[in-house]
């Protein structure tokens, strides 16, 4: 085989320090999940929640760690795709938020046990019950060594 494709040079990689010097630090437009859902998500995506059958968001959302770890990881790649513009929003709609939102919001979803027409919206609420689980019988089955 021909070595047409080797560098001429070994190349050097870059230290820690010269990458921390060319790159700013990334700043997020919100400081946190509650203000990126309370300024972003909920005055930009709306759908009608009269019919429990289509849709269903509980308005103390923050009760509920799937639906927690779901924005957060929307708020994550809304902060960084934010930075790239137009494409980088219609990616993030597409991709990201459209997709995750169908699951948050859908009857079967993680508000399953919410009905806006039984609950107060700022009482107690009925959290739904975490899936079952059976230890496992086969020691180290998942270990990755």
């Amino acid at each position: 085989m021909s070595d047409d494709f080797a560098p001429a040079e070994p190349i050097e990689e870059a230290t820690e320090e010269e990458i921390t010097e060319t790159e700013p630090a990334f700043e997020p437009f919100y400081s946190s999940l509650d203000q990126w859902v309370t300024d972003w998500l909920l005055p930009n995506y709306s759908r009608p929640l009269r019919d429990v059958s289509q849709f269903r968001w509980d308005p103390q959302w923050w009760r509920y760690s799937e639906v927690v770890m779901r924005l957060e990881a929307l708020w994550a790649s809304w902060e960084k795709m934010r930075l790239e513009g137009g494409p980088g929003i219609v990616t993030f709609f597409r991709d990201y938020l459209d997709p995750m939102m169908r699951v948050i919001l859908d009857p079967q979803g993680p508000f399953h046990a919410y009905d806006p027409n039984k609950t107060d919206p700022d009482g107690e609420r009925d959290m739904p019950e975490p899936l079952p689980h059976s230890p496992l019988t086969v020691p180290d089955l998942f270990r990755l060594d």
